[in-house]
């Protein structure tokens, strides 16, 4: 019995270009997203220098966010079922929960800098902001 099934949701039901379409953009993005974080942040210098750069510029996290995003979707995909593509929301949690010790860890090591640098990014996501002088 699938996991549709037991929760009794449909599912998901597409034309076959269209799930090859996505799952080759998850696939592309999975891949490409983690070996643009290893260009920019490799194993060795991990807890050792703040990076800032390239995807780091966007997200604090795009290593994590390439298995959340694009990893539950190729999932969600192969399964064809909306449970897998609603456990996204506990799977995010329980991320964010996961990087706290990291998180704090980087602040100790990296002070003021890493704080604004929480302040300018997203976790997982790139923080929209809100051009301030728009309504002047």
């Amino acid at each position: 019995m699938g996991v549709s099934q037991f929760l009794t949701l449909p599912s998901i039901v597409m034309p076959e270009g269209m799930w090859w379409f996505l799952f080759v953009l998850f696939v592309i993005d999975f891949f490409a997203t983690i070996a643009w974080s290893l260009k920019h942040l490799p194993f060795l210098k991990r807890g050792k220098e703040l990076v800032t750069t390239g995807p780091y510029a966007w997200s604090r996290h795009p290593l994590y966010s390439a298995f959340i995003w694009s990893g539950t979707g190729i999932v969600v995909l192969l399964s064809q079922s909306w449970a897998v593509l609603f456990s996204v929301i506990p799977i995010s949690i329980f991320w964010a929960w996961h990087i706290t010790d990291e998180e704090e860890f980087m602040l100790e090591k990296f002070g003021n800098d890493y704080k604004k640098h929480m302040e300018n990014t997203g976790q997982f996501f790139p923080k929209l902001k809100r051009d301030e002088n728009r309504d002047k």
